[in-house]
């Protein structure tokens, strides 16, 4: 394996994703279009799928509507966050709007209670974006989710009743690679000065739709959300 854990053909794929944001955030002159290039790297999952040894790719029986792994808490950068922010707030209409927000606001108060149990498997619930088995933002999900890819669906489910990863459901010759352009993306964007802390995507996503002051801070390279909606392995001591 190469450098991180990678091979060396994965490793090509890290180094021209995280080389290609780098040069598409330097270029953007205006704050409100800092965004619209993180999104237009997300095409970057696409190429890396479809170059994948087709072994891998046939291994692959994740379909629309199975929505297991949309149970687990996503762990994500605040750009991620205020992508899928802006996707909702462009399509959903007011009333899906309300009651998502009202589930958002559920899910982080669940989340805060998980912080004050012991260690070892949590209770895991559908993530608050989930409607009838599939994303209902699919084309501006989580990096995390992108990258993600099972070879059993069983696993998955059995992984889900026991609230941990039990069963390996890893695609090898696929995951590397996702992985290659989600830490690519991530590294640009933290090296061009953004906000880097983990979030837990269903808090930091309520914090998001009801305050418009997260994306103004995260463009002025300020970290844009609360200590209350970082993924718990953060120490919020700093804010």
């Amino acid at each position: 394996m190469g450098t991180g854990g990678f091979t060396p053909a994965e490793e090509k794929i890290h180094y021209a994703t995280a080389d290609t944001m780098r040069r598409k955030l330097a270029k953007v002159r205006d704050p409100r279009e800092l965004l619209a290039a993180v999104r237009g790297a997300f095409a970057g999952f696409e190429r890396a799928y479809a170059s994948a040894p087709a072994a891998a790719r046939a291994a692959v029986v994740c379909r629309a509507g199975c929505g297991t792994c949309c149970h687990n808490d996503v762990a994500v950068q605040a750009h991620e966050v205020l992508i899928a922010a802006e996707h909702i707030q462009k399509t959903f209409p007011p009333v899906e709007l309300e009651a998502l927000i009202a589930r958002a606001a559920a899910h982080r108060e669940a989340y805060a209670a998980k912080r004050d149990r012991p260690a070892g498997p949590r209770p895991q619930t559908p993530c608050v974006l989930l409607r009838d088995g599939s994303c209902s933002i699919y084309e501006d999900r989580p990096e995390i989710c992108r990258a993600y890819h099972s070879n059993n669906v069983a696993g998955c489910i059995e992984n889900l009743a026991v609230g941990y990863e039990q069963v390996n459901v890893k695609i090898e010759g696929l995951r590397g690679r996702m992985f290659a352009v989600m830490l690519g993306i991530d590294a640009a964007v933290e090296e061009a000065g953004f906000d880097a802390h983990a979030y837990d995507f269903g808090s930091a996503l309520h914090e998001a739709l009801t305050n418009s002051l997260c994306a103004i801070r995260w463009q002025r390279r300020e970290t844009a959300f609360p200590a209350s909606c970082w993924e718990t392995s953060e120490e919020p001591s700093d804010v």
